[in-house]
């Protein structure tokens, strides 16, 4: 069933197809580096409104622009009228950090997604930018290391296998980055876990996720707060500084970190919607309310497995 009403869901779709007229006018605003099909956001709040989010790196003052150079309020497409947003966004980086979290490729360290049941049996799933070792190169097998409570420290977990680095298309179902691998699961305990998981539903219609709150669980310990992370999804199908992503995000404090790449989002019925990759490009591991994200169904796809987690 829809995570969204099913009005607001129709409108999306149409702003989906009249976007790109829309956005060939408005690049060459002063100041706007992107867009996304968004929520409207008024003094940090939320609205029910759905339109077009333009992103610019500082707001100005519309004193400061001239009629032509501002983004207008409304635009009108035929028979539709669309409602627009101004939002400060930054360049958005990688997520994975050089300290302890939960998986160690001897490179960087991120989070475990789930796993993944495959033709060719299970693995572990995680952002491929946290898999591939210290050569950086996706086509050799990286060890890969995860932290284990039970026998604290480092314990090997096996090799990676399959890493997918995409820039998407740019097309509806198929649209932002790619950024996901699997690694086999040498480690007895790893194993009986994703053999004996819980198989979860996933989130297909990227569309339908717009306003919808998600829950995720950090490895990282952020003190006042538990593993718990929510977010709300503000913008679907985002562009911005040359890279597209299905997801824009806004986190709930403590936000994301560095460590947090491959996190898995769960809707409040437990369907998997997205895989955290990428956050505010900030030095140190400061904390991150801006974020973006694959969608779940495409990670699904690429990597052809379906998700477990145990």
């Amino acid at each position: 069933m829809s995570t969204a009403p099913t009005a607001r869901l129709t409108r999306v779709k149409a702003i989906a197809e009249a976007r790109g007229q829309i956005d060939e006018r408005m690049y060459s605003k002063p100041g706007v580096v992107g867009s996304m099909i968004g929520a409207k956001i008024r003094g940090g709040v939320i609205q029910p409104t759905v339109g077009l989010t333009f992103f610019v790196r500082e707001k100005a003052s519309k004193t400061d622009l001239s009629p032509k150079e501002r983004v207008p309020a409304r635009i009108r497409i035929g028979n539709l009228s669309i409602a627009t947003d101004v939002l400060e966004w930054p360049q958005m980086r990688e997520q994975s950090w050089a300290g302890p979290t939960i998986i160690d490729d001897g490179h960087s360290q991120g989070s475990m997604t789930c796993f993944g049941h495959t033709d060719a049996g299970a693995f572990g799933i995680s952002c491929a930018h946290c898999l591939v070792g210290k050569d950086g190169r996706p086509a050799t097998p990286t060890n890969v290391d995860f932290y284990s409570n039970s026998n604290p420290g480092w314990n090997p977990a096996g090799e990676s296998v399959f890493l997918a680095y995409s820039s998407g298309r740019g097309l509806s179902g198929d649209y932002g980055f790619l950024d996901c691998g699997l690694f086999d699961l040498q480690d007895d305990s790893l194993r009986a876990r994703a053999l004996n998981g819980r198989r979860i539903d996933v989130v297909t219609d990227l569309h339908s996720l717009l306003h919808t709150r998600l829950i995720g669980a950090s490895t990282l310990n952020v003190p006042g707060y538990d593993m718990r992370r929510e977010c709300k999804v503000v913008g679907v199908e985002s562009f911005a500084f040359g890279e597209r992503s299905d997801l824009a995000l806004l986190v709930d404090p403590p936000g994301t970190y560095q460590g947090d790449s491959g996190m898995l989002w769960l809707t409040a019925d437990g369907r998997a919607a997205a895989v955290h990759a990428r956050g505010e490009g900030r030095a140190g591991n400061i904390a991150s309310f801006k974020t973006a994200s694959m969608s779940a169904a495409r990670v699904c796809t690429y990597l052809g497995a379906q998700l477990y987690i145990g």
